[in-house]
């Protein structure tokens, strides 16, 4: 008597054979639809917003205003090149003339506006305070673009780092700071931990699926994926608004996906060729029992995902578009593209000994289940220990992201091997640490008598306050960009504190009752902005995911406490993740263990680290529950310690499938770990992040808790789920002799017998 099957795994099923039954026409379709979305998204390019202010913000406002101030429209980008004598001071001869050659070359590049030396009278209008320092051995020479300071030129900073990095010698340092210093700084990758990284996930696949053909048609699913979850992003960028962190995101959620649900399909598919299944028939067997199940885990993450878009989430909805799109790629990928590839890969996708045993005994070689089984059997002896265990460590990592200080970091945070951030502490030393994060305030008089020198004198004599001057002016609107420098390092408590005090004291006290109104801006404020709204809109994201995952979860399993427990499990994993980063990055020790120093967490990077541990999960984790709810039979095994393996279906499910399970997250581990490795702190925090969720998501949930959690159902006379994925029929008792025996008893003879129906030679 077979089991009855689920409607998801039904519909998975028949697409599965239609698909590898006509494996060359869905190849030919998914190249055709690889490359089209490819060169597609080339083409168009991606047109992402710089715009990270929260939308309605104070900060919001003063980068509208700031737009209409100044000439042409937008905040130009600038760079500063800081000048340190080493022996001496600048205005020595020697040192002076490397300067102004320095600064007619800096001159001559394209799409410069004005470069102002420290000797130059425009200097002090460009920074807004004097560029030569008080003892004359340190100096900053501004670099003005053409190009926005929201969306820098990356070649033209590049260009300027080249030619200032030139003249750093004996006698004179030279260090480059600004926007587009920062942002190649974030980008720049070190091939060689990434080398590594994919070295050892070939290796680790390989070692786990025995057949190099299964290694290559994982990387083909992974390609696949990547290539058209960010060339979906990218087309979606011309209708959507999202920022350039989606398309890393979509990336991100769309090979780990990919890849875990065609490890876990191409192990089904193996234990199905094993037992002599043709390979279309292996194909559909691996679909319906694991592939719809990943499908079905990401098609929550999608539906999850379009709902915080809906529901114009800030800080997470112009990034969730990267991991809706993820998510519906990785459906397509596990219910078409998989079946076919297992249809062409057949009996290749066993190694090449277990090949010719299969067509020489008709039976698969059979896996010792060694320490796997161990921590099954444990797990199932003590599943209520194993399950609070588990919980617990998830809660104190979790109960960690309370307390974290969220903001925005500067180039103080960096390694000291950066040149931005040797110009920070430069700036810092020489002159005052609130130069490296200027705020500006936007006057907008509108009828008032407020006039900007008013507003220049009041904020030069606040407290906190070391400079503030006039930047820009429009008369006929009535606006006025005044720069404010700061005393106190932009990320530090001090800048917070002096940015509330003039918001809701010394600007309310000096427009009264006018109509004039005085908006504040910059890196300090706008970080402070989005840090206010993070805190609500997490709420709102973790309660979508909850919902949209535990209605999933219901539908596919049919019991409410394991679609409970998938839905907050995935949650705790987030939060977990945002702990650690929290433990680490905010505590001393460690950020100077690899060069880094303490500060505040972007918001736009936890937000990715959030959505992306959220989204790698409920694919798998369903996987795990759907496949410890079969029914199995006890393995033939004929050693002791292999015999104790055998305590119910879901230990010995466990046990089998469980290190298949946990490949996809240790390959995973080892790519978030080579990012970790990256210079940047940007890398570096992206990096921990998700290898800390991927690691806790692999050895604690899917080992620990989940398969506890079945076993504890068990014990209450409760079935896992009311209706199962895929239908299982119980084996029934040993039949008379196969073609495997007759096989077997040929060879013995010395007789070279036929293979079984459906092998190949």
């Amino acid at each position: 008597m077979t089991e009855k099957s689920h409607p998801a795994a039904g519909g998975a099923r028949a697409l599965a054979t239609v698909c590898g039954r006509y494996r060359w026409a869905v190849l030919a379709l998914w190249l055709v639809g690889v490359v089209g979305i490819a060169l597609c998204a080339r083409a168009e390019g991606p047109r992402t917003s710089a715009d990270v202010a929260v939308p309605g913000s104070d900060s919001a406002r003063a980068l509208e205003l700031a737009g209409e101030t100044v000439p042409g429209g937008q905040l130009n980008d600038t760079a500063s090149v800081v000048l340190h004598s080493r022996r001496g001071t600048l205005e020595d001869t020697p040192i002076r003339d490397q300067v102004t050659a320095m600064t007619a070359e800096l001159t001559a590049l394209p799409n410069i506006v004005i470069v102002a030396d420290p000797f130059n009278q425009v200097g002090p209008l460009v920074l807004g305070t004097q560029p030569l320092s008080a003892d004359h051995r340190t100096g900053i020479t501004s670099v003005v673009l053409k190009s926005s300071a929201l969306e820098p030129d990356r070649d033209a900073a590049r260009r300027i780092i080249d030619i200032a990095r030139a003249y750093d010698g004996p006698d004179l340092q030279v260090e480059v700071a600004g926007p587009g210093a920062t942002a190649l700084n974030a980008t720049t990758v070190s091939p060689g931990p990434l080398l590594i990284a994919a070295l050892g996930a070939v290796l680790f696949l390989g070692i786990t699926l025995r057949s190099r053909f299964a290694v290559a048609l994982c990387a083909a699913a992974v390609g696949a994926g990547t290539i058209s979850a960010v060339g979906v992003t990218v087309l979606l960028s011309h209708v959507l608004t999202m920022t350039p962190l989606a398309l890393l995101l979509a990336g991100l959620i769309a090979a780990g996906t990919s890849l875990g649900g065609a490890v876990v399909v191409v192990h089904r598919a193996q234990e199905s060729l094993r037992t002599g299944a043709r390979p279309v028939d292996a194909a559909s067997e691996a679909i319906g029992r694991s592939g719809a199940a990943v499908a079905v885990g990401s098609l929550a993450v999608a539906v999850a995902m379009a709902v915080v878009v809906k529901l114009d989430l800030s800080s997470f909805d112009a990034i969730a578009v990267g991991a809706a799109a993820a998510g519906a790629v990785t459906v397509l990928i596990m219910l078409t593209l998989l079946p076919a590839l297992l249809a062409v890969g057949g009996p290749h996708l066993l190694g090449w000994v277990e090949r010719h045993h299969l067509e020489t005994t008709g039976t698969g070689l059979r896996q010792r289940p060694g320490m796997r089984a161990w921590w099954a059997r444990w797990t199932g002896r003590r599943p209520a220990h194993a399950a609070i265990l588990g919980t617990l460590v998830l809660a104190v990592f979790a109960g960690l992201a309370l307390p974290i200080d969220l903001g925005g970091a500067d180039d103080g945070v960096d390694p000291t091997s950066m040149s931005t951030r040797r110009a920070y502490d430069l700036l810092s030393a020489e002159f005052f640490p609130g130069l490296n994060g200027p705020m500006l305030a936007l006057l907008d008089r509108r009828d008032s008598q407020v006039t900007a020198a008013e507003v220049v004198a009041v904020l030069a004599k606040t407290p906190g306050v070391e400079t503030a001057a006039l930047g820009a002016e429009n008369p006929e609107r009535g606006l006025a960009m005044i720069r404010i420098l700061p005393a106190a390092a932009p990320r530090s408590p001090e800048a917070v504190d002096l940015l509330h005090r003039l918001r809701d004291q010394v600007i309310p006290t000096l427009v009264g009752d006018t109509t004039a109104r005085v908006h504040i801006g910059g890196a300090t404020a706008i970080s402070t902005d989005i840090a206010a709204d993070f805190q609500g809109a997490t709420t709102k994201l973790l309660a979508v995911v909850l919902a949209v995952f535990a209605l999933f979860g219901f539908l596919l399993l049919g019991s409410a406490l394991p679609a409970a427990a998938l839905a907050a499990t995935a949650v705790l994993s987030a939060l977990a993740a945002a702990g650690q980063i929290a433990l680490l990055f905010q505590t001393d020790a460690f950020a100077r263990s690899i060069g880094l120093t303490s500060g505040p967490v972007e918001p736009s990077f936890l937000a990715l680290i959030l959505i992306a541990v959220i989204s790698l999960s409920p694919g798998l984790n369903l996987n795990l529950l759907v496949g410890l709810s079969e029914h199995r039979d006890p393995p033939a095994l004929t050693t002791r310690r292999a015999r104790r393996v055998d305590k119910g279906p879901i230990a010995t499910g466990h046990a089998e499938i469980g290190h298949v399970v946990l490949t996809m997250n240790l390959v995973m581990l080892f790519v978030f770990a080579a990012v970790a490795a990256q210079p940047s702190r940007l890398m570096k925090v992206i990096g921990v992040g998700l290898a800390t969720g991927v690691t806790l998501d692999a050895f604690v949930l899917r080992a620990t808790v989940l398969p506890a959690l079945l076993h504890l159902l068990r014990r209450r006379g409760r079935r896992p789920g009311a209706v199962r994925l895929a239908s299982a029929a119980p084996t029934a008792a040993p039949a008379a002799p196969t073609t495997a025996t007759t096989t077997a008893t040929t060879e013995a003879r010395g007789l070279r017998a036929a293979p079984p129906a459906g092998i190949p030679r």
